[in-house]
């Protein structure tokens, strides 16, 4: 009973995630449109928002970050740049 209501609350969170990441996404055609920036930079600016989704799958990391203590932000930070780290090296070793 815990797990299923886990679950939905994860799957709910994740479709409001989606739907600001489509609305966020709208804002960004519209205000590049007005900008009228040219097509490459267009295609950057959407492939930039497409990385930075599958990344963090829409969490604000940096609001998350921000409001933690200096020292646990740290420690974080630099756990996730050792698995970046690591990861590379991981991949090099191929």
């Amino acid at each position: 009973m815990v797990g299923l209501a886990a679950t939905q609350t994860y799957l709910q969170s994740l479709t409001v995630r989606l739907e600001e990441w489509r609305l966020k996404r709208r804002d960004t055609e519209e205000w590049m449109r007005h900008r009228q920036l040219p097509e490459d930079l267009k295609h950057r600016v959407r492939r930039f928002v497409q990385y930075k989704w599958l990344a963090t799958r829409g969490v604000n990391e940096e609001a998350i970050l921000h409001a933690l203590p200096a020292d646990l932000r740290r420690d974080i930070q630099r756990h996730l740049c050792l698995d970046l780290v690591r990861r590379g090296l991981h991949i090099a070793n191929i």
